[in-house]
């Protein structure tokens, strides 16, 4: 295998909070590679988000740090970075696009100045040919009347619209890296099929690896190659697309299939995970899922590690290991 583009290593941020410290993001592990598409899984809460803006370093303080692991771009440890050695990757070679277009975009200023932010600041050019660029980029996205758009302000968008402006300014560098966190979150159908479209597009066009943080798993078989599958900030299973709806191994894996209905399966019920996801600041004793799992045993008090069941699946669960 070639160097990773992005490589996550034993990755740990903590918040500290009246309850305690929140472990948000305790020892997590993956890695992309480049023109890859990860997806990042899992309930509200598990850490999905964070991880993301751990990568970009932009996890508020003083109450949120990165405490721990390695984040490798290219080789090149994040963590390691100055601010000012992070704002040339930050926004340039990695990209986020965030949850919501609304409250990402500052209100005041037209889409076209926030698009020219970046382009000015990264590639070093003066404001007509980062206007131009500016409107190129729109017009890639889809937004209809380009040159007189640029000019408009966030609220005169629609929320599809809003949102193709965010990842007009997030490729408007070209970045080697896509982050898009639940991109399609509050769109309806057909506005999310075609930020989808758009997002392959990036993918086979420009080759930028991507990470798609979802909780929806049916995007997850439509658009990646790996998921990581997270809970209670851990990354639980770790596999190929294919892999993970043929023969999820971890039991919280399991329980999110099964929880969602299948084309062609008549079911009277759905099965859904039963219980609640735990208190980052007061997790159970050994495996965190332990307390809602029905395969639940005396092994599981103590905490299991990723590890390889198969060539290219790893899983943190004690039933596999007890399955050799």
């Amino acid at each position: 295998m070639p160097e990773a583009l992005l490589k996550v290593s034993g990755l740990q941020t903590h918040f500290t909070t009246e309850e305690g410290i929140v472990k948000a993001v305790d020892g997590v592990d993956f890695e992309v590679q480049k023109g890859q598409i990860l997806g990042i899984v899992g309930e509200s809460g598990c850490g999905k988000s964070i991880t993301s803006l751990s990568i970009m370093r932009l996890v508020a303080g003083p109450q949120g740090k990165i405490v721990g692991g390695q984040i490798l771009f290219q080789g090149t440890n994040l963590l390691a970075l100055t601010e000012p050695q992070m704002r040339e990757i930050r926004g340039n070679r990695i990209s986020l696009i965030s949850q919501d277009p609304m409250t990402s975009l500052n209100p005041v200023l037209t889409v076209g100045e926030q698009i020219m932010e970046a382009i000015i600041l990264h590639q070093k050019v003066d404001r007509a040919t980062a206007r131009k660029r500016a409107i190129e980029m729109l017009e890639a996205v889809g937004i209809p009347a380009a040159s007189s758009r640029i000019d408009d302000y966030p609220h005169q968008f629609s929320g599809g619209m809003r949102q193709r402006v965010i990842i007009a300014m997030a490729l408007s560098c070209e970045p080697e890296l896509l982050i898009a966190d639940e991109p399609t979150t509050a769109l309806d159908v057909t506005i999310q099929a075609q930020i989808l479209d758009l997002m392959r597009e990036i993918r086979t066009k420009r080759g930028a690896a991507v990470i798609l943080i979802t909780h929806d798993l049916g995007v997850v078989a439509e658009m990646c190659d790996y998921v990581a599958v997270m809970y209670a900030g851990k990354v639980v299973e770790y596999t190929d697309v294919q892999t993970l709806f043929k023969n999820p191994k971890h039991p919280y894996t399991q329980g999110l299939l099964n929880s969602i209905p299948k084309l062609g399966v008549r079911q009277e019920r759905l099965e859904p995970i039963e219980g609640q996801p735990p208190s980052l600041s007061k997790l159970p004793q050994g495996c965190s899922f332990g307390p809602r799992c029905k395969h639940y045993m005396a092994k599981c008090r103590e905490v299991p590690l990723l590890e390889t069941v198969e060539a290219g699946h790893m899983v943190r669960c004690w039933l596999t290991k007890e399955a050799k």
